[in-house]
């Protein structure tokens, strides 16, 4: 269960920052008062700014089931004799918080397109350097179930 308790700061840490990411958009809010768009996204438009929206917002909801999960295992008098239950709640919540660490690097990359969009060799840049990341992430998968 120490595990657990590691998993649940990790899925916490995600949940966190895709929260901010949300409320502090890439690229800022319109603040001009005389502009009917005042308040909104500046870069709304882009497509690759649409996609971190989503993304970042499947990140979220994935940390925030892994959490859930987590707090249905702490409550382990329901589940005390069944060990089984509690290893089924585990692994998925382990799968949640997979799939939000995945999806959160999509949305760096994405944002930092939205927002390097005009510096498109740096843009270019970040992205690949976060596919690699995504890359690395199967590897090691691969790797661990080698010895399972």
């Amino acid at each position: 269960m120490k595990s657990a308790q590691i998993h649940v700061v990790v899925a916490t840490l995600i949940m966190t920052v895709t929260f901010a990411a949300g409320i502090t958009l890439p690229g800022g809010f319109e603040s001009d008062p005389d502009n009917s768009n005042q308040g909104m996204a500046i870069l709304i438009r882009k497509t690759t700014f649409r996609a971190f929206v989503v993304f970042d917002a499947i990140a979220f909801t994935c940390s925030a089931v892994a959490i859930f999960i987590y707090f249905l295992m702490a409550d382990s008098s329901r589940f005390h004799q069944n060990k089984k239950a509690v290893e089924k709640f585990y692994d998925l919540a382990g799968i949640f918080q997979c799939l939000s660490m995945l999806v959160v690097v999509i949305a760096f990359a994405t944002g930092m397109f939205a927002t390097l969009s005009h510096s498109f060799g740096l843009a270019v840049t970040v992205c690949f350097i976060g596919c690699l990341s995504i890359l690395l992430y199967f590897l090691v998968f691969i790797y661990i179930c080698r010895f399972l």
